[in-house]
């Protein structure tokens, strides 16, 4: 996966994996499968964070610059925890 998809999938409403009964590991009563496709959809979401955030700390200084970011701002959004 390049950068910019990482950065790209950090968006809202960006998905980059289905949430389904298979990924979840069966069949489930429908409340504990919207549970667990909710608990799921939630670590998707802070894992696509992460990553960006990581990649945003792996970035040159030139390819900040290209995208408008200062290199303080990067390192320091490169080291907020995964829960914010």
């Amino acid at each position: 996966m390049s950068t910019i998809d990482t950065i790209c999938l950090s968006r809202p409403g960006a998905k980059s994996v289905e949430c389904s009964s298979a990924l979840l590991g069966g069949d489930y009563p429908e409340q504990r499968e919207s549970v667990l496709k909710r608990l799921w959809g939630l670590y998707c979401e802070l894992a696509a964070k992460r990553r960006g955030r990581l990649a945003l700390g792996e970035m040159s200084d030139w390819q900040l610059r290209d995208i408008g970011v200062s290199a303080k701002d990067a390192r320091q959004q490169s080291i907020v925890p995964f829960w914010r």
